[in-house]
């Protein structure tokens, strides 16, 4: 855990160093949620497993990992909802959502104690956003399948590669 921590530290100030703008605002569709991510990513990514689907009830879900503490609500915390469930792997995932109108704002899962998975079609500019990484590849819809430099049947076991392509990738907001 500790070693996470230091590389996600390292890696977030590689990704200061390369002009990630923040805070990034962004909040739920009806406005009672608020929040600002004030941490760089570590990096993106979209997930096809069945629970993202049946979340986002869609294909899969878009995630935007930043390091824990790094993803602040500032208004609404009366207006959030959590979701659990434990996985396949026994370990437990939390959705957050707003209680009134259902946005899924972010994850926090045991899994990645280190970090949070702010979703991106809630922040208040995502037109920047785009996943560098696919995870879950098995359970995708054929036809949902994208083209990236890091696709994976399930979880990976080394974030490093992907964090290290993220922070050279120039994706970022006004890019």
């Amino acid at each position: 855990m500790a070693e996470a921590v230091r590389v996600a530290a390292a890696l977030h100030a590689t990704n200061r160093e390369r002009g990630f703008p923040l805070p990034q605002p962004g909040g739920c569709r009806c406005g009672r949620v608020r929040y600002r991510v004030t941490e760089a990513p570590v990096f993106t990514l979209a997930c096809h497993c069945t629970d993202c689907q049946h979340l986002s009830a869609s294909a899969f879900s878009l995630g935007m990992v930043v390091p824990r503490g790094g993803h602040v609500i500032t208004d609404g915390r009366d207006a959030l909802r959590c979701w659990s469930k434990t996985g396949g792997s026994g370990k437990e995932s939390r959705q957050f959502t707003c209680a009134a109108c259902a946005t899924w704002l972010y994850t926090e899962a045991d899994s990645a104690a280190a970090f949070t998975i702010v979703r991106p079609g809630s922040l208040d500019d995502h037109r920047w956003f785009r996943p560098i990484a696919q995870i879950f590849t098995r359970s995708a819809l054929p036809w949902a399948l994208k083209q990236l430099q890091f696709s994976y049947e399930t979880e990976f076991d080394d974030p490093g590669p992907i964090r290290q392509a993220f922070a050279s990738s120039g994706i970022r907001p006004g890019a």
